[in-house]
């Protein structure tokens, strides 16, 4: 049994909707049973799926570890870009998920975490073993692991505080030629919650986007995010008319560039190292298929290769 404690900072949510989108590895389903056996409470009480959570509410969660079974270790291959006693970065491939989930037990990072690395954090086992953020499963780029406790709660804070710079490369239907900062809201689409979208009782999300090069028909740009939501860039690109190519759930049904994933790569990493107290900067290099899709759609790739290059100094 592994105890998770929320602190609410929001009012009128259904309990079983806020921990479903708070903890995003379980189903409705799954925590209706956990409410009507008792193993989450509300400020030491039990309360039905129905309750509406207020701001300040103290919810505890009792997560039976033992009946989800172990998560096996895989021997496959990780491309760490730093590491150290607590820290490793990775630069995650497309097509792969992050982390286990009821349903899904086999080939995801946290699978071959578990192989290639010594320690990891395990504030939120089983499914979450040193996952401190994460990324899409066809999202490509930089990803952040903690070995241990006091790191992962470190770094966590970091997110928090918005101290942590990550930027992304996409390719985008359309011409942007023009930075454009995009302000608004965020949340479950209500017509599939499998979806997010622009929505007035959303979380705040901030996306800043830059032109790198462009055409008449693609541009390639630079995303930044002040805050950290589900799909957000996608949502926000697609939002603009600019989906990311590739896209398969807010993109073009039918692409004139043939791709497999969506071309979207955490390509920038900065924060200070919570433990060994200095500055940590990092550039994820694209993978083979995303240079390959920038020449598809007549971008200059010189223009991306420059725009690293200034980081790196």
């Amino acid at each position: 049994m592994k105890e998770i404690e929320i602190i609410v900072k929001e009012d009128g949510i259904r309990i079983d909707k806020y921990i479903t989108d708070y903890l995003e590895d379980y189903t409705r389903n799954f925590v209706k049973k956990l409410i009507t056996s008792k193993k989450i409470l509300v400020n030491g009480s039990s309360i039905k799926p129905s309750y509406n959570v207020k701001s300040n509410d103290i919810i505890k969660i009792l997560l039976p570890t033992e009946e989800m079974g172990k998560i096996e270790a895989e021997d496959k291959d990780l491309d760490i870009i730093y590491e150290d006693d607590y820290i490793a970065v990775l630069n995650k491939p497309s097509d792969l998920i992050v982390h286990p989930t009821e349903t899904v037990r086999e080939n995801t990072l946290v699978n071959r975490l578990l192989c290639k690395l010594d320690k990891l954090s395990d504030i939120y086992e089983p499914f979450r073993p040193g996952i401190v953020h994460r990324l899409d499963k066809d999202t490509s780029g930089l990803i952040i692991i903690a070995k241990d406790n006091d790191t992962h709660e470190k770094l966590k804070k970091l997110f928090q505080n918005r101290e942590v710079e990550k930027h992304y490369v996409a390719i985008v239907h359309g011409k942007i030629n023009e930075e454009i900062t995009i302000e608004n809201k965020i949340g479950r689409d209500v017509n599939n919650r499998t979806k997010m979208s622009v929505c007035d009782d959303g979380k705040y999300a901030k996306s800043f986007v830059k032109p790198i090069c462009y055409n008449d028909d693609y541009s390639l740009v630079e995303v930044s995010i002040l805050t950290g939501r589900t799909h957000q860039i996608r949502v926000h690109l697609s939002y603009l008319y600019h989906p990311v190519l590739g896209d398969k759930t807010y993109g073009i049904k039918k692409e004139k560039v043939n791709v497999a994933r969506q071309m979207l790569h955490a390509f920038y990493l900065k924060f200070h190292h919570p433990i060994l107290d200095k500055d940590i900067r990092l550039i994820a290099p694209l993978h083979e298929d995303y240079i390959d899709a920038i020449r598809k759609c007549n971008l200059d790739y010189e223009c991306y290769k420059e725009l690293v290059s200034k980081l790196e100094d």
